[in-house]
C-alpha cells in the first residue's frame, strides 16, 4: 500500500500545481475544428492534426517533439486512425502488420499479449508518452481507444530509458475536442463476436474552455481455440481543460475488464509442422481444462497530460500515470520438452494405430497484482544560437513498479490425447504459494537538442543517464547506464533527405524469469544510415533504411520451459526497410512495405521465427473520392518469408496471406466487413527447437455499422 499511497499522493500534488503555470494568463476562447464529423482529429489539444490518406506529417514517439517524419534521422511508421479503420484492426498487433520491420503475430494467436518483432526482437509499449507494461503479464490495449500509433524502429534509450534495442510502439489514445462529436459502433463477426462501443466527445461550455470525452466497449466473444472467451467491458472517460491558447491539461481514467484464456497452445512439431499418421492437430485445439483455465485481467489507471507555453521559446509538458492491474493466469500445457524428436508418451519404437496422439501435461498459475507509477516531465526551448535553429528538450522521467505474485506448477500424467481429447480426466490444480515481491525504481535525466543550420542541414543530439534498482525480496540490484544518441540529416529542395545516425539502448529488466531470477539489462547500439523523400506539396512519403544492430543479453526462448525466457548473449542484425503511402487522385490510398533481415546470435545459433524477407502491399479504392460518401474497396497481401527454429533445422514454410474489406459511407452511416486470412490459410507461425509449433491465425470476418451524429 505505500507505493500506492506515494503514487497517488506525487500524482495528485502534481495536477494540482498544474493550473498554477497557467493562472496568470488571460483565458480566451479555445479554437474549434471544422464541422466535419467524421474527421475527429484536426483539433487533438496536443496539436496533431490529421493529415491527407494514410501519411501522417508530424510524429513525436521518436524525438518527443511534434517534428516532420521526412526531418527525424530515424525509421518511423504511423499508422492512423483512418488506416486502423480501414483495415478493421482488433487489436494492436493487427496494427502492425502493414509496416517495415514488423514481424507481428510471431507467435500466433496469444489471448496474452501484442507479441511482435521490431528489426528481430521484442518491443517496449508506451502510451501517451509513458510506458504502459512492466514484466510479461499485462492487460492488451483496446485499439478502439486510440487515435493513432507510431512503431520507431531502432534503440530510442536517449529519450525513454527502458526501451529494447530493436524500437518500441507509441500509442496515442482519444482525447477531448471541442467540436461535438458522437458515433456509435456495432460488430458481428466469426467466433461468435458481439461488441458495441461508443465514442462522445464535445465542449462543456460555451467559452471553449472545458471539452470532454467518453469511450466505452462492451464485447462477447469466442476466440479461435475452443474454449478460450475473448470478452471485454472497458471505460475510458477524460476531460480537458484549455483556458487559453498556450495551456492544456487533460485527465485520462482508463478502467478494463478482461476474461480470456489460453490461446498459445504449445502444440508438437508432429501434427503441425512435420508429419503425423492421425493427420494434422485441429487448429482450435484447446490443450488446457475448461473451468480452469484463464487469462482474467483488471486495470484501472489515471493519466494526467499537461502541457503549457510560457513564450515564443519555452514550453513545459508533464505527463504522469497511476495504474493498478490484476492478473489470473491459469493453463496447462503440453510437455513436448523432455524429449522434442517424441513428445508422446507411446512407445516410439512400435508403430500402432493410436500411435503420436497422447502427451502429459504441465500446469502452471501466476496470480499478480501490480502498481505502477510513471511521470515525465520536460521542458522544451526554440532559440537561435551560432546561427543555428535550436530546439532543446530536457527531462526527467520516473517509474516505479510493485507486483505481489502467488504462483504454482504441477504436472499431469494423465495422457492427453491431441486429437480428441476428454477434459476432467483426474486433473488437480497445483498449490499455490506467494513469492517474494518485486519492486523497481528508474530514474533518468535526458537533454536532446534538434538544430537546423543554413537551408538545408538538420541534426539531432542527445544524452541520457539512468538509474534502475530492482529489489526482490532481501535482494537489491543496481544498474546505472549514459546512452546517447546522433543523427544528421541533409534536406534537398527537391524533398529528398539522406540520413545517418547512431543511437544506443539500455533496459533494465524489472520482471524475473519463471524461477523468480532477476535479468541483466540488456544493451545495444545501432548505426543507421537511409534516404526519406516526400514531394514539396505532396503526402506522400517514401523511406528506405539500412541499419546494423548489435545486443548484448538479449531475451530469447528457453528450450527448457515454454514459460521462461533465457538471456542468450550477444546478437547481430542487420537489415533493409522499404515503406510507400500516398493517396493517388483522392481516390486510391496506398501502402507499401519490404524488410530484409538478418539476425544472428554470436553462438552461430538462428533468432527463431524472423524470416529474412518480408513485404506487404494495402490498397482502397473509393469509387467517389476519399472525402465523400459512397463505395470502398480495399485488398491487401502479406508475404513472410520462411523462417527456422534456432538451429536452422526446422524450416516453417513461406506464407502469402490476403486481407479485404469492402465499406458504404452514406451520411452519418458507415457500414463495413472486413476479412483477415481471406483464404483461411492454416499455417504455422514460428516453431522452436525446444520442441513446440504455433499456428498463425485462421480467417476473420467482422461485420460494422457505424452510425455519428
Amino acid at each position: 500500500m505505500i507505493l500506492k499511497r506515494n503514487a497517488l499522493s506525487m500524482l495528485l500534488a502534481g495536477t494540482s500545481m498544474l493550473p498554477m503555470a497557467a493562472a496568470a494568463q488571460e483565458a480566451t476562447p479555445a479554437t474549434a475544428a471544422g464541422d466535419k464529423a467524421v474527421q475527429l482529429a484536426p483539433i487533438d489539444v496536443r496539436g496533431q492534426r490529421l493529415d491527407e490518406g494514410y501519411a501522417r506529417a508530424d510524429a513525436s514517439g521518436a524525438t518527443k517533439t511534434d517534428t516532420p517524419i521526412i526531418e527525424t534521422p530515424q525509421a518511423v511508421s504511423v499508422v492512423s486512425a483512418t488506416q486502423m479503420l480501414d483495415q478493421g484492426v482488433l487489436t494492436v498487433q493487427d496494427a502492425l502488420r502493414y509496416s517495415a520491420g514488423v514481424r507481428a503475430d510471431a507467435y500466433g494467436v496469444d489471448s496474452r499479449g501484442d507479441d511482435a518483432f521490431i528489426r528481430g526482437t521484442s518491443f517496449t509499449q508506451y502510451l501517451d508518452g509513458l510506458r504502459q507494461y512492466f514484466g510479461y503479464a499485462y492487460a492488451r490495449t483496446e485499439p478502439y481507444f486510440l487515435d493513432h500509433l507510431e512503431i520507431v524502429r531502432g534503440p530510442s534509450s536517449v529519450l525513454y530509458g527502458q526501451g529494447t534495442t530493436g524500437g518500441l510502439i507509441a500509442l496515442s489514445s482519444k482525447l477531448p475536442q471541442f467540436a461535438a462529436s458522437h458515433e456509435v459502433d456495432v460488430q458481428l463477426g466469426n467466433s461468435a463476436r458481439k461488441q458495441v462501443a461508443f465514442d462522445f466527445t464535445g465542449p462543456l461550455d460555451k467559452a471553449g474552455h472545458w471539452a470532454y470525452r467518453l469511450i466505452g466497449l462492451y464485447r462477447d466473444a469466442n476466440s479461435q481455440i475452443d474454449h478460450v472467451p475473448d470478452d471485454r467491458k472497458a471505460l475510458a472517460p477524460s476531460i480537458t481543460w484549455a483556458p487559453d491558447e498556450n495551456t492544456r491539461w487533460t485527465l485520462l481514467a482508463n478502467l478494463q475488464f478482461d476474461h480470456n484464456g489460453t490461446s498459445l497452445n504449445f502444440l508438437p512439431h508432429a501434427g503441425t509442422l512435420l508429419p503425423n499418421p492421425n493427420g494434422r492437430i485441429d487448429t482450435h485445439r484447446f490443450v488446457s481444462e475448461p473451468g480452469f483455465d484463464r487469462y482474467d485481467t483488471n486495470q484501472r489507471s489515471l493519466t494526467s497530460l499537461f502541457e503549457h507555453r510560457f513564450n515564443d521559446t519555452w514550453k513545459f509538458v508533464q505527463n504522469m500515470r497511476y495504474s493498478h492491474d490484476n492478473v489470473d493466469y491459469r493453463t496447462l500445457y503440453p510437455d513436448v520438452y523432455s524429449n522434442p524428436a517424441y513428445p508422446f508418451l507411446d512407445d516410439s519404437q512400435r508403430i500402432l494405430d493410436d500411435s503420436q496422439r497422447t502427451v502429459a501435461r504441465y500446469s502452471y498459475v501466476s496470480i499478480d497484482r501490480h502498481k505502477r507509477f510513471v511521470t515525465d516531465t520536460h521542458a522544451e526551448a526554440d532559440f537561435d544560437l551560432g546561427g543555428m535553429r535550436h530546439r532543446v528538450l530536457i527531462g526527467l522521467d520516473i517509474g516505479y513498479s510493485h507486483t505481489d505474485s502467488r504462483q504454482g506448477n504441477g504436472f499431469d500424467d494423465v495422457p492427453f490425447d491431441l486429437y480428441a481429447p476428454v477434459y476432467g480426466n483426474g486433473f488437480a490444480a497445483p498449490d499455490i504459494f506467494p513469492i517474494a515481491s518485486t519492486h523497481t525504481r528508474q530514474t533518468g535525466l535526458y537533454v536532446q537538442d534538434q538544430i537546423n543550420w543554413g537551408d538545408h542541414w538538420i541534426a539531432t543530439v542527445g544524452v541520457r543517464h539512468d538509474r534502475a534498482t530492482l529489489t526482490t525480496g532481501d535482494d537489491r540490484s543496481v544498474d546505472n547506464a549514459t546512452t546517447s544518441r546522433f543523427g544528421v540529416m541533409y534536406r534537398f529542395d527537391n524533398g529528398l533527405v539522406p540520413y545517418l545516425s547512431y543511437t544506443e539502448s539500455f533496459q533494465p529488466l524489472d520482471s524475473l524469469d519463471v524461477y523468480n531470477r532477476p535479468y541483466e539489462p540488456l544493451r545495444g547500439k545501432q548505426y543507421e544510415a537511409g534516404v526519406k523523400y516526400q514531394p514539396v506539396g505532396s503526402s506522400t512519403l517514401l523511406t528506405a533504411t539500412y541499419y546494423d544492430l548489435r545486443e548484448e543479453n538479449r531475451l530469447a526462448p528457453d528450450p527448457e520451459n515454454p514459460l521462461n525466457q533465457v538471456q542468450a548473449g550477444k546478437a547481430k542484425t542487420r537489415g533493409v526497410e522499404l515503406e510507400a503511402s500516398t493517396r493517388v487522385a483522392s481516390h486510391l490510398d496506398l501502402i507499401g512495405t519490404y524488410t530484409w533481415t538478418k539476425a544472428r546470435p554470436d553462438d552461430g545459433t538462428i533468432v527463431a521465427g524472423v524470416p529474412k524477407n518480408q513485404g506487404s502491399v494495402w490498397a482502397v479504392y473509393h469509387v467517389n473520392d476519399a472525402e465523400s460518401d459512397g463505395l470502398s474497396v480495399g485488398v491487401g497481401t502479406r508475404t513472410i518469408g520462411a523462417n527456422y527454429d534456432e538451429t536452422g533445422t526446422l524450416k516453417v514454410p513461406r506464407k502469402t496471406l490476403f486481407d479485404a474489406m469492402v465499406a458504404y459511407t452514406q451520411g452519418p452511416w458507415r457500414f463495413s466487413v472486413n476479412a483477415a486470412n481471406l483464404t483461411d490459410q492454416v499455417y504455422n507461425a514460428t516453431c522452436l527447437a525446444r520442441g513446440d509449433c504455433f499456428y498463425g491465425p485462421r480467417r476473420s470476418i467482422v461485420g460494422s455499422a457505424r452510425y455519428r451524429f
